[in-house]
């Protein structure tokens, strides 16, 4: 009987902190997620329940606090910066919020430059963006620079760049965010028909109705835990998921009233 293949995600309890001033604070608090090739999963929440968080370490574009995170077999937390961009220069595609295209260049040098980045010769990369460009509707277009195309055009751009380097994963942050609901609702069709027609593997981040009513596979974040979608997990601490000497911020606004005299605002435990 043949194994079945390893997932081609595969995240374990999987901690992020962030600090502002002397404050720290949890954005993942041990989260355990796994998915396989040709899956379209979508990852919903409210903003700051840690969905963006999630998809930067998945990327690597971050490095965690606590767990690990692996990518089509490899596992590349723990690489300095340089490896990982390297990483995900030849696995992965990550259509931004906000798009970040690259002003001064035209539509199909947009889609092309991160594939002459891997190394390609320059006629097969504009031979790949033209192809893209054509997948996602924007055929005749790629001369036109970003600031000549309209929001969902340069959001449908992004999604022609991420997969024009072949990637055995396309990350996508709210990528309706942006989209009136006809563009919004065009775009997650596309990404669907991407989906069925290439088998590219999508996980996307949203709070979206657009996106969450049409995913094949729904996990939910909350307060930085999984809540749904796949078997649960305790949820850490802040003191667990942020470990070394910290104190709350709302510890430490009520330390501070009842130190200027408020006995009613007294912490617990203090």
């Amino acid at each position: 009987m043949t194994a079945a293949p390893p997932p081609l995600i595969q995240v374990q309890a999987l901690a992020k902190c962030y600090q502002v001033g002397a404050v720290r604070f949890p954005a993942l608090r041990g989260v355990d997620l796994t998915v396989d090739r040709g899956e379209l999963t979508v990852v919903a929440g409210r903003s700051g329940s840690g969905k963006t968080t999630l998809l930067n370490l998945i990327a690597g574009l971050e490095q965690p606090t606590r767990g690990s995170v692996r990518v089509a077999g490899e596992e590349f937390s723990g690489w300095d910066r340089d490896a990982r961009a390297a990483f995900r220069l030849h696995h992965v595609g990550f259509v931004f919020q906000a798009f970040n295209l690259v002003r001064v260049l035209s539509a199909r040098e947009n889609v092309a430059f991160v594939c002459q980045l891997q190394g390609r010769d320059r006629r097969t990369c504009f031979e790949l963006a033209d192809h893209w460009l054509a997948e996602v509707g924007l055929e005749g277009l790629g001369d036109r620079r970003p600031d000549q195309l309209s929001g969902g055009h340069q959001q449908r751009v992004a999604v022609a760049r991420a997969l024009a380097v072949t990637p055995d994963i396309v990350l996508a942050d709210e990528p309706t965010a942006n989209l009136d609901s006809a563009t919004a609702l065009a775009l997650v069709e596309l990404l669907q028909h991407i989906n069925q027609e290439f088998g590219t593997t999508f996980l996307i981040a949203s709070h979206d109705h657009h996106v969450i009513d049409q995913a094949r596979r729904l996990v939910r974040l909350e307060d930085g835990r999984v809540v749904t979608g796949v078997e649960p997990t305790p949820r850490l601490t802040p003191e667990e998921a942020c470990p070394g000497p910290h104190r709350l911020l709302r510890h430490r606004v009520l330390k501070l009233l009842a130190d200027l005299g408020c006995s009613r605002c007294r912490p617990q435990g203090t």
